[in-house]
């Protein structure tokens, strides 16, 4: 880094910065995020020492009416002689005394009857510890920031950009607003890219992240170095000392924190678990994307429009009544190119167990022989996510059907017995459905 850069801050603040280095100063904060952070270090520590010297009100007044064009210099500017470990002694300081006497506002947005403690919807709450023992609640930071919060929770509320999860689950949706919005576990530190996702501390070993749309970035606690980048369809168990292993399965419909990585699906649910063979390490990760991906089990999800895959937002269209309100699982689009891979799904109750295949292609054996051919079929629209208005593709994919009379697992093999001979030629199938459905 430039240590021009020093003097640049400490300029832009006080307001003394002329307008092509203030701008200069700007597009370099939007793509270093090490000047960020250190351009943050020197906001804190002017509002942390302008507090220490005047009263709480004062600050209070302050951060209520952020200063935008300072007309004076800061005062703590005049120290600059100081030490690199001086300035990190007063960094700690001010730190300490600002969360310790700043409460942070946010709006109750929804709340379940059965919350404890009692709070009302629609209400303004100002504390930094926020505990609930039993119920749902929704929250809106001042960051316009969404949490949804599940009870046994405990969190603390740092400021509107910066909470710590100690215990419970929470998902975190960011809007338009909130880039940059940090969630601190005793396990890692999430910070989001424009996202919605989820993060469960409720096991003290490790904790749990999940995306659900856009983008994380994963740290080991009070580390800088990133321990992995998630996209949507993505998720890791983080324990200590950066050992990470993959999710392979999130049960729980779309609404926000219905979702669980604890494998224990409710009793009326068919689908209990989905796995497969695929290897978990990180260097596998990286050569095949799908190894991050979680199959996303939704309990009566099969209807017209359900999403089909995890990572992306192809739907399935024209379900046949006899199947609709079938547990769904969405596949990983990728898997479409994977001639390996075998998958197991565990079923907890007598059932039948649905397949959708593409029809462009040959059908796989083990498909032909441990399947039967319903003769209906469904329809995956093709959507891309960049003119998510409009159908790409539409392709017919046969409905086949296996019926299960115990609980337990049904193996399922890849959508291709071999390597294609020709793969310039080749039109890969779309990646497989999988449905179940109770039987009467």
């Amino acid at each position: 880094m430039n240590h021009d850069w020093h003097d640049l801050i400490q300029r832009y603040i006080a307001g003394t910065l002329a307008d092509d280095d203030a701008l200069a100063l700007q597009n370099a904060l939007k793509s270093d995020k090490d000047l960020r952070a250190l351009y943050l270090d020197y906001i804190n520590l002017d509002v942390a020492l302008e507090a220490h010297a005047g009263s709480r009100e004062a600050v209070n007044e302050m951060l209520a009416s952020p200063r935008t064009e300072p007309s004076r210099p800061l005062r703590w500017l005049s120290w600059r002689p100081l030490t690199a470990a001086a300035v990190v002694a007063l960094l700690g300081i001010a730190w300490l005394w600002f969360h310790q006497t700043r409460v942070v506002a946010f709006d109750i947005v929804s709340v379940s009857s059965d919350a404890v403690p009692d709070w009302k919807k629609e209400c303004r709450m100002r504390t930094n510890d926020l505990r609930m023992t039993r119920g749902t609640m929704q929250l809106r930071l001042s960051s316009g920031v969404t949490m949804d919060v599940t009870a046994p929770i405990e969190v603390k509320l740092i400021d509107a950009m910066h909470v710590r999860v100690l215990s419970g689950r929470v998902t975190a949706d960011v809007g338009e607003h909130g880039k940059g919005f940090v969630i601190e576990t005793p396990q890692t530190r999430i910070v989001d890219l424009g996202t919605r996702f989820g993060v469960d501390a409720s096991d003290s070993a490790h904790t749990d992240v999940v995306v659900f749309e856009g983008q994380v970035e994963l740290y080991e606690k009070g580390v800088a170095e990133r321990v992995a980048l998630l996209n949507k369809g993505e998720g890791l168990r983080v324990g200590s000392h950066r050992r990470a292993s993959r999710i392979v399965s999130v049960t729980g419909s779309d609404e926000l924190n219905a979702w669980s990585t604890q494998a224990r699906p409710a009793e009326s649910a068919v689908i209990a678990f989905v796995t497969d063979s695929m290897v978990t390490n990180d260097e596998g990760a990286k050569k095949w994307p799908s190894l991050r991906n979680f199959y996303r089990i939704v309990p009566g999800g099969l209807r017209d429009g359900a999403l089909a895959f995890a990572e992306e937002i192809d739907q399935w269209r024209d379900v046949p009544p006899s199947l609709s309100g079938s547990d769904l699982v969405r596949t990983f689009a990728v898997d479409g190119f994977n001639w390996w891979m075998q998958m197991s799904v565990t079923v907890q109750r007598p059932c039948d167990v649905f397949v959708f295949v593409d029809m462009r292609n040959e059908v796989p054996v083990w498909l032909s022989q441990e399947f039967t051919n319903t003769g209906e079929k469904v329809t995956l629209d093709r959507i891309s996510h960049k003119a998510p208005q409009r159908v790409a593709n539409r392709f017919e994919f046969a409905i086949w059907k296996k019926t299960v009379t115990q609980p337990g697992e049904v193996k399922l093999g890849p959508p291709y017995p071999n390597p294609p001979a020709d793969r310039k030629s080749f039109n890969p199938n779309r990646m497989f459905g999988v449905a179940a459905k109770a039987l009467p």
